[in-house]
């Protein structure tokens, strides 16, 4: 019996090739190969490389939400804690990825972004999801004290995201943790209240 080929799996393998090496360095033929699928089963699921990414970046976006609320959702540790451990968490894969990909939601805003109006337009509705989230703890932690409230919840969100996908950059440019750690330390002196 053959394999039967999963939208599922080309779309984890794929975007991981393109998190790691980006939009413009990763063909359909590369996808193709570390699939172990013939073009005709590509061309099954998506119309093009561009329907491709889109649908990457929906899947992306459902998997990092869902993570983001695995460790914000948790009412056992206060609010300040859990973005503490959800920023540790991503720094600490990042780390033990070799500090080279960064987040693919980040890293196809930064190549795609200006050119690409249609995949620009899901970033940032996936950005948005996941600041809304990390804006609704914070909320919490300045209810308890803990968190500043010389900013709104949803501009501190706003800016740790913006800082976290900095920070990336950096990484991926050092191949070093040391600025996500840097990010890191200053942000939550910024921020506890």
């Amino acid at each position: 019996m053959g394999y039967k080929h999963k939208k599922e799996d080309i779309i984890a393998i794929g975007s991981e090739l393109i998190r790691k090496k980006g939009y413009h360095n990763v063909g359909i033929n590369e996808i193709l190969k570390a699939c172990a699928i013939p073009k005709g089963s590509f061309y099954n699921f998506f119309d093009s490389k561009e329907d491709f990414i889109e649908q990457s970046l929906q899947e992306y976006g459902k998997n990092s939400l869902s993570l983001i609320q695995s460790f914000l959702k948790d009412n056992t540790i206060s609010p300040l804690q859990r973005l503490k451990n959800l920023y540790t968490h991503l720094i600490n894969q990042n780390h033990k990825d070799g500090c080279d990909a960064g987040c693919l939601i980040n890293n196809l805003s930064v190549e795609l972004g200006g050119t690409h109006r249609e995949l620009a337009q899901i970033i940032d509705s996936q950005v948005q999801g996941n600041v809304i989230e990390i804006a609704a703890c914070i909320k919490e932690g300045q209810n308890m004290g803990e968190i500043t409230n010389a900013f709104s919840a949803i501009y501190i969100a706003e800016y740790i995201q913006a800082g976290i996908y900095g920070a990336f950059s950096r990484m991926k440019a050092q191949k070093d943790r040391t600025y996500l750690d840097k990010w890191f330390a200053m942000t939550f002196q910024f921020i506890s209240g």
